[in-house]
């Protein structure tokens, strides 16, 4: 029990590093370089280093130490710590790739190979339970005192950024920033989540057991199966219930068209499947 408590904590920090060192690596080689900023803290310090010189990575630092100490105070020990962390880390690896650049003409194709770069940062950071520090605590202290949802906070706090960045420096500059954004937003949930997302079906049939059979035999997924009653006839069906990976879904549709083409089908999307066939 106690080598698997430090082979996660070792994991995580590998992680937490990792993903420090290409989240910098990817916000000085694409965005810096081609003066885009960010959001959060880390769009503050960029604008503070495009406006008088000030290093980007001593910025974000100093920026950072008010909000752990608020965070250790009104959010907990545990994910401060980690935290903590990130932000040393991420403070590092900017420093470290601060003379790393990618000078291009083609905003479009920085702001994509940007975002990307910088969500797989992201994303294998929040692997690891840590974050880059900044807007993350910031979001989890509106959240908890404000009921403010995570997202709508992380809105809020890029939205006073990216404003400041359209009024210094251009529309032209803010609009690329925000596809940047949008891209390592997808890019973190990729990480998070996986590339092969998963669907969640209920199949509502007369011929359920047929049905279930087929998709068995089809496709090698177990199913389950629920007794249901109509709200509206009263009487008892049976209702399949499995989850797909997204190229089996068309499988799945044929089996019932082919079968039962007056089938009630509902299909949902599934963040996370854990157990045996998936990941």
């Amino acid at each position: 029990m106690k080598n698997n408590k430090i082979f996660k904590i070792i994991k995580d920090a590998l992680l937490i590093g990792g993903g420090a060192l290409i989240y910098a690596f990817g916000l000085n080689y694409f965005f810096v370089a081609n003066n885009l900023a960010d959001g959060g803290l880390a769009g503050i310090s960029i604008i503070l280093y495009y406006i008088f010189g000030l290093d980007t990575a001593i910025v974000y630092f100093l920026l950072n130490i008010p909000l752990i100490f608020l965070g250790y105070k009104l959010i907990g020990k545990r994910f401060i710590i980690k935290t903590f962390y990130g932000t040393v880390m991420t403070s590092i690896a900017i420093k470290l790739f601060s003379n790393v650049a990618y000078v291009s003409t083609d905003k479009m194709i920085i702001s994509i190979f940007g975002g990307v770069t910088m969500g797989m940062g992201l994303g294998i950071i929040f692997l690891g339970g840590g974050s880059s520090g900044g807007s993350d605590i910031l979001a989890k202290i509106l959240n908890k005192y404000f009921k403010i949802s995570i997202g709508k906070a992380f809105f809020i706090i890029d939205f006073f950024v990216l404003a400041i960045i359209g009024y210094l420096f251009g529309k032209e500059m803010f609009m690329y920033t925000i596809i940047g954004i949008f891209v390592s937003t997808k890019m973190i949930d990729i990480i998070q989540d996986g590339v092969y997302s998963s669907k969640a079906v209920t199949i509502i049939s007369d011929k359920g057991m047929e049905i279930k059979n087929a998709i068995m035999e089809e496709t090698g997924r177990g199913t389950t199966i629920l007794k249901s009653i109509g709200g509206y006839s009263g009487q008892s069906r049976e209702a399949i219930y499995c989850v797909l990976s997204r190229h089996e879904l068309s499988t799945m549709k044929t089996i019932v068209n082919t079968i039962d083409k007056d089938a009630f089908v509902i299909i949902n999307e599934v963040s996370e499947v854990m157990g045996k066939g998936f990941n």
